[in-house]
This record gives structure tokens, sequence and C-alpha cells, in this order.
């Protein structure tokens, strides 16, 4: 079985990463654009005008906390692949000194 350099490892990490991140940033885009649709119908309401921005500021606090989270985990797996990655490029036996 033919072993796989860690030079692809790493570049297979690397689009795994970029892939989690713009995948991240698209869907949060999303879920933005489609919280605010009643938001902005409810919002012409007057009489209930205020109240329903406040909600919807905690709700897009809410929904930004959260993808924050998710891009910290993906950049934090990364850095613990990259550290694997890293003790797998050293020898597994090293010299002793002279």
């Amino acid at each position: 079985m033919k072993q796989i350099p860690v030079g692809q490892w790493r570049g297979a990490k690397d689009l795994i990463q970029d892939a989690m991140l713009a995948g991240t940033d698209a869907a949060e885009r999303l879920q933005l654009s489609i919280a605010r649709q009643p938001y902005a119908v409810l919002e012409k309401i007057a009489p209930i005008a205020a109240p329903v921005r406040a909600v919807e500021q905690v709700q897009t606090a809410i929904t930004l906390g959260i993808y924050g989270v998710i891009r910290s985990v993906t950049r934090l797996s990364a850095s613990l692949a990259d550290r694997a990655l890293d003790l797998a490029e050293q020898p597994a036996h090293p010299k002793a000194p002279d």
C-alpha cells in the first residue's frame, strides 16, 4: 500500500478547512437573510416595531455567536491537525547525540 506524503495530507486539511469556513460564511449569510424577512414585515407595524427590532437584535447576536463558535472550532481543529502532521513528519527514531 502506497503511503500518502504528509504534504498531501496538509493540502487536504487546508481544503477541508477552507470549505468549512466558506460554507459557514454562506450558511450564516443565508440564515440572517431568511430571518430578516419576517422582521422587515413586522417592524412596519408601528405599535410593535421597537420590540420587533429588539428581538431581531437578540436573534442576530445569537446567530453570529453560534457561527463564530463554528469558525473557532474549525480553526482549532485545523491547528490540532497541523500539530499532528508536524509530529508525523518527525523521524520515528531520532538519532542519539554522539
